[in-house]
Order: structure tokens, then C-alpha cells, then sequence
């Protein structure tokens, strides 16, 4: 594996290489040898029963660039797909049917539609901003589960994101002993409250780098321990933590959930001579360093990254949007979409009928553990933000992700895991 951890500590470093070592050891030898790595590996296939399992999903993403809100989450929605080949290698035949909203309101209510008149089950939305109040909404008037794998729950939809609540809560008590927080607002884009000494609304046509210029040269002239915390989306916030750290700053960065998509690593790294990036961000532990875990989340977290390598490496497998390799997207493919999908399939079989209305309601009373295939320590659906426990804070290193990709693939991609 080719390895570019660098400043984040040795022991992290050899986690990371640990990881990757042993996730490409079990992918290699799977079946051929029953050491103890292997023996404690949950199988990569989920079986569902038989009302799940020719049942079909939704999946509603945002494709486009940046101008589009909500594009930067439409790769990690692949996981989706890694769930639904789960499935069908142990012989079901789930079907997952994927709608673009385009980022509108109009688009998101028509991408429902669609989905509804193809009768799914449930709709993952991988997507967020304002239209996706629009496709919950139409969904909730045919009685259509939703599960949000990347925004805020809205109406009677599902979220696998931290509360706003829970996520103010753990700022307050990181930021208790600062003696001053910088808020960076993007213009318009709704984030937590969090107490801030300076507040700077940035804007598409503000000049990011000399935004961090001025705020850096502002913070070095004051007092020490000064921290930032910046709500934008994606690529903002790539934008801004680059600046910044370009800028020579010292002070400690917290971004927002945005951070942990797809588009914030491609964006921070484009063109990007820098190996280091020193920000955190708030939210659950979902990356891949959780397989190195001796539990059951580590063991079908390992489970899930066997079946996201083995998609990668396949010629014939694709993504879940047209006819694009999968391999393009293996390194994007994020297990919240993958979690999201095994809970409506959870949901219908546990059903007293495949009817969604009927599966919409077993699933606000579902609650799952790993050993159910999700990656997540636990979700609850009797609450909103089914993520069971609390979020934390999520420091970030760059890496080869070669533990989910092919080693020609060299391209750097950045790994968020839990601090402590």
C-alpha cells in the first residue's frame, strides 16, 4: 500500500496501515484460508427474507457540479449500490432504481413520482438543501419511507446525520476553553448555533483566500487559542480550510458534516501540493479505519469494504448513476447510503405486507445492530436522527484509500476518524 500519512502520529499511521493490510488480506484469501482475520470476518453476502427480497428501492441524487446543491454527496451514494449487490449474491433479486432531482424542487418532486409509479419500498435521498424538503414531502403523500443519509431529517423522513442539537451541545463543550471562535458562514446555508466572538458571511463571489488571509492575520494579532469553525458546503469549506491553512494560521478548524462528502476531499486535494490537512468535523465514526475494531462494527465494516473492493475491481460492475464504472466511485462509496438501503430492506421484511405505508411504519419502530449488516454502531428509527449515540469530533488524514481500490489508483483521498 502506498502510504502518505503524514503528521498525524505513528500510532494512527500504523492503524490506518493495519487496516488497509488486513481488509486486502481478507479480500485476497476469502475462503482459501481460515486464519484467525478471516474467522471473525462476518460474510460479505446479507440475505433477506422472502418478502425483501425482489423488492425494489429508490435512490434520488443530485448529479451535476457544484452549481447544483446537494451534487457533492451523489458519489458517496454508491454505497447504495454495495448494499443491493450484498443482497443479490446471496440470491435475492433487489432492485435499485436511481431518479436525478437535478437540485430543484420541481426535479425532486418529479424524481418521487417516478419512483412511486415503479412501486419501491423506500427512498434514499443522497442529496440535501432546500429541494429535498420537496421530494419528502411528495413522498410522505404516497406514504413512502425516506431515509436521509446526508441531510438534516425533514418531515416524516429519516436522518443518519447528527441533530443540530446534539451537534451544538458538543461544539459548546469543545469550546469552552477558547477565548475566541471565528464563525465562517456561507450566505444562506443553515448550520448549528455556535457561540462566535467574529462572525464572516462569505458569499460565490468572495475572494475565499484573502478572506483566510484576513482572518488569520486578525487571529495571530490577538489572543491565543483562537479556534474556527466554518458552515458552508462542500467545496466552501475546501476552499476555505486550504486558504487557511495556507495562510499560516494556528488556530483549530472545525468544519461542518458537509466535510466528510466526497466532493470536500477532491476539492481540498485538486491541485493540492499539500500531504496535511488540520481541521476536524463533527459527526459519527463512518469511515474506514471503524474495520480495525474488535467488534461487531468493525467486523461488518470490514464485510462491507470487501464487497466495495471487489465491485472496484470488477470490469462489469457499475455505480448507481448510468452506465459509469463503479471503479470510479469505489473510493466515494460511503456506507451512510449503504446502512440507509439495509434498513428499508430490514423494515420490509419485518412488514406485515410489502405495501410502503406498511413498511414506512414497522420501520419508525425499527432498531438495528451490526449483526443486521449495517455498518453503523446501532440505528433507532423511533427517533428522527436514528444514529444511536453521541456524535464526535473527527480528525482528518490523507491517504491512498488502496483498502477499497485498485493500487493503480494512487490518488490521494481524505480519511475522517474518530479523535479518541
Amino acid at each position: 500500500m502506498k502510504n502518505k500519512i503524514l503528521n498525524i502520529g505513528v500510532p494512527l499511521a500504523l492503524i490506518l496501515l493495519i487496516v488497509g493490510l488486513v481488509v486486502a488480506a481478507i479480500v485476497k484469501h476469502q475462503g482459501q484460508e481460515k486464519d484467525a482475520a478471516v474467522a471473525v470476518t462476518v460474510p460479505v453476502e446479507l440475505t433477506a427474507s422472502e418478502q425483501a427480497r425482489s423488492s425494489s428501492i429508490g435512490l434520488i441524487l443530485t448529479v451535476g457540479n457544484e452549481g447544483a446543491q446537494g451534487s457533492e454527496w451523489n458519489q458517496a451514494a454508491a454505497g447504495a449500490q454495495v448494499a443491493i449487490e450484498r443482497f443479490n449474491r446471496s440470491g435475492a433479486n433487489l432492485t435499485l432504481i436511481t431518479e436525478d432531482d437535478r437540485g430543484t424542487s420541481a426535479g425532486a418532486a418529479r424524481a418521487v413520482e417516478v419512483l412511486a409509479q415503479q412501486n419501491v419500498s423506500g427512498i434514499v435521498i443522497a442529496s440535501r438543501g432546500n429541494h429535498v424538503e420537496e421530494a419528502v414531502k411528495a413522498a410522505e403523500e404516497r406514504g413512502i419511507p425516506v431515509i436521509l443519509p446526508y441531510t438534516d431529517a425533514v418531515g416524516g423522513a429519516w436522518s443518519l446525520t447528527p441533530s443540530p442539537s446534539d451537534v451544538t451541545s458538543l461544539l459548546e463543550s469543545h469550546y469552552s476553553g477558547t477565548s475566541r471562535v471565528v464563525r465562517i458562514d456561507q450566505e444562506s446555508f443553515p448550520g448549528p448555533e455556535v457561540r462566535a466572538e467574529e462572525t464572516v458571511t462569505v458569499n460565490s463571489s468572495s475572494d475565499l483566500d484573502k478572506t483566510a488571509q484576513d482572518i488569520a492575520r486578525r487571529i495571530s494579532d490577538g489572543k491565543a487559542g483562537a479556534a474556527i469553525f466554518i458552515n458552508a458546503d462542500s467545496y466552501t469549506q475546501a476552499r476555505l480550510t486550504r486558504a487557511l491553512q495556507e495562510a499560516g494560521t494556528q488556530a483549530s478548524i472545525v468544519l461542518g458534516n458537509e466535510a466528510t462528502s466526497p466532493a470536500f476531499s477532491e476539492t481540498f486535494t485538486r491541485d493540492n501540493p499539500s500531504t496535511v490537512i488540520n481541521a476536524m468535523t463533527v459527526g459519527f465514526n463512518t469511515g474506514d479505519s471503524v474495520a480495525l475494531q474488535a467488534d461487531g462494527q468493525g467486523r461488518s465494516m470490514s464485510a462491507y469494504l470487501q464487497m466495495v473492493k471487489m465491485l472496484g475491481d470488477s470490469p462489469d460492475a457499475h455505480g448507481p448513476v448510468g452506465e459509469q464504472p463503479f471503479s470510479d466511485v469505489a473510493a466515494s462509496a460511503d456506507a451512510r447510503s449503504h446502512d440507509a438501503v439495509v434498513a428499508l430492506v430490514r423494515a420490509t421484511e419485518k412488514a406485515p405486507s410489502a405495501k410502503p405505508k406498511d413498511i414506512k411504519k414497522e420501520l419508525g419502530t425499527l432498531t438495528l445492530s451490526p449483526s443486521d449488516g449495517i455498518t453503523a454502531a446501532g440505528l433507532d428509527f423511533s427517533q428522527p436522527h436514528a444514529v444511536a449515540g453521541s456524535p464526535a469530533l473527527l480528525s482528518a488524514t490523507l491517504e491512498d484509500v488502496t483498502i477499497r481500490t485498485s493500487p493503480r489508483d494512487e490518488s490521494a483521498h481524505i480519511v475522517w476518524f474518530a479523535a479518541s
